[in-house]
């Protein structure tokens, strides 16, 4: 016999709120439950009334790491299992699908390289996830799998090799002030300082934070979160400078791991200084880990891939174009680097 589904059918979409669902769905409760711990706002009565109602399908899929269709067809399945007609969801059902669990596998692929996994293993993954794309995204996939691949050589190969014994263009062990590896390095550190003392202001308002300790910590936090904005013109100079250069030599590899990343900690940064604008304080602990997860991810991702990657790849004129562009887009958390090469 198959279940009532409550008040009519439902369209499952990325503003499809968790409210709406229950309202359809009252019996998906229990499954919400032991679903992910985002849920277990539903436990309580400001979870059921007010966060019910404002969350949708899209913020709660990003609070989890995954995509909002990834919820929605867990969702549908499990209407379905119980004997309930199952809802639909919006979009292109199979070209979403597999579109969606190759971003899934890859954001996967993401984390362990922050875990520190072998690159060669994951490289083996990019071309499990590459297996039955469409051409265009084979062939970058195929690319990011070899890039991973140099990277992991390289890596082997400077432990067994002493520095000198490699060609001047392939590793700088010690970049001079003002090349770009010196201040990707330097602005690296900067963010690292910000993220933890934004960790420490975060951990001191705890979960539930009450107005009083919320006013005493906010000035900290919009300052925080202020100088962690520069964050966007350190994306850009990588995405103007850094990929394109090395795109010229056919490594694109970084970008493919880097870019949507760094597209979801702006967003992240977004959402979050509009918290902080409406004094939204269990927002902005919510979101605030969020984005130090994702500024973490980023800066290992960028040490263990696109550093490596440069280093043996660029030359010397490469890295001159690559400073040049990025004067032109110009600096934020650090002061504009002294100029190289030396005049």
């Amino acid at each position: 016999m198959k279940r009532p589904a409550g008040r009519g059918s439902l369209v499952l979409g990325p503003r499809t709120t968790v409210w709406s669902v229950l309202e359809t769905y009252p019996f998906l409760e229990a499954f919400f439950a032991g679903y992910h711990e985002q849920f277990g706002r539903l436990g309580t009565p400001e979870g059921r009334g007010r966060w019910a109602r404002v969350a949708s399908l899209e913020e709660v899929a990003l609070a989890m790491d995954v995509t909002w269709r990834r919820l929605a067809r867990d969702i549908a399945a499990e209407v379905a299992r119980t004997g309930a007609a199952a809802p639909a969801v919006l979009g292109h059902a199979a070209v979403a699908d597999a579109h969606d669990h190759r971003v899934d596998d890859l954001r996967d692929i993401s984390a362990r390289l922050e875990d520190g996994g072998s690159l060669l293993d994951l490289a083996k993954e990019l071309e499990r996830v590459m297996d039955g794309a469409v051409p265009v995204d084979g062939a970058a996939l195929e690319r990011a799998a070899a890039d991973v691949a140099a990277s992991e050589r390289l890596v082997v190969r400077r432990k067994m090799e002493s520095a000198a014994a490699l060609p001047a263009d392939s590793v700088l062990v010690a970049p001079p002030e003002g090349h770009p590896l010196h201040s990707l390095r330097r602005e690296g550190a900067q963010v690292e300082t910000l993220c933890a003392d934004l960790s420490v202001a975060l951990e001191r308002l705890g979960g539930s934070p009450s107005r009083r300790r919320w006013r005493a910590a906010r000035p900290l936090v919009a300052r925080l979160v202020d100088r962690l904005s520069g964050v966007e013109a350190r994306f850009r100079r990588q995405q103007q400078a850094w990929f394109p250069a090395l795109e010229v030599l056919d490594v694109r590899g970084p970008a493919a791991l880097l870019a949507n990343r760094q597209a979801e900690a702006l967003e992240s940064l977004r959402r979050l200084r509009l918290a902080v604008a409406r004094d939204d304080a269990a927002f902005v602990v919510e979101n605030g880990a969020r984005l130090l997860d994702l500024l973490g991810e980023l800066l290992a991702t960028e040490e263990q891939v696109l550093v490596p990657l440069a280093q043996q790849r660029l030359a010397v004129g490469d890295w001159v174009a690559v400073r040049e562009l990025e004067d032109g887009v110009g600096w934020e958390l650090i002061a504009t680097p002294p100029p190289w090469p030396s005049r």
